[in-house]
């Protein structure tokens, strides 16, 4: 006893149904890949200029913090005094009297 098998007729419409559709599946995924690979490049360039920038402000903020104590510092307080300010240090006491102008000792008991 042989076996008959049915004879093979040519794929209906049904049949390229799964191919077309994985065809479509394989490049809406191939887009799609494409995409995220522009969006990850793109966030890579975005994170190393915001590393360059923060670089680059820590320089600025420890220049800014150097410069700081420099100007705080009582040599460069007085330095500005004198010259800015023209202040000298006092080295006798002048009193003056609201009436002639001219200056007084101090220990001249008015």
């Amino acid at each position: 006893m042989t076996r008959r098998l049915p004879p093979r007729t040519a794929p209906t419409g049904g049949g390229l149904m799964l191919p077309l559709l994985l065809t479509i599946a394989a490049l809406v995924s191939a887009v799609w890949v494409v995409q995220i690979k522009h969006g990850n490049r793109a966030l890579t360039n975005e994170q190393s200029r915001l590393r360059d920038e923060a670089d680059h402000l820590e320089v600025e903020w420890s220049q800014l913090q150097l410069e700081e104590a420099a100007h705080s510092s009582h040599a460069r307080i007085e330095q500005i005094a004198r010259e800015q300010l023209k202040m000298i240090e006092p080295r006798e006491t002048v009193m003056v009297s609201g009436r002639s102008g001219a200056p007084a000792p101090a220990g001249g008991g008015q």
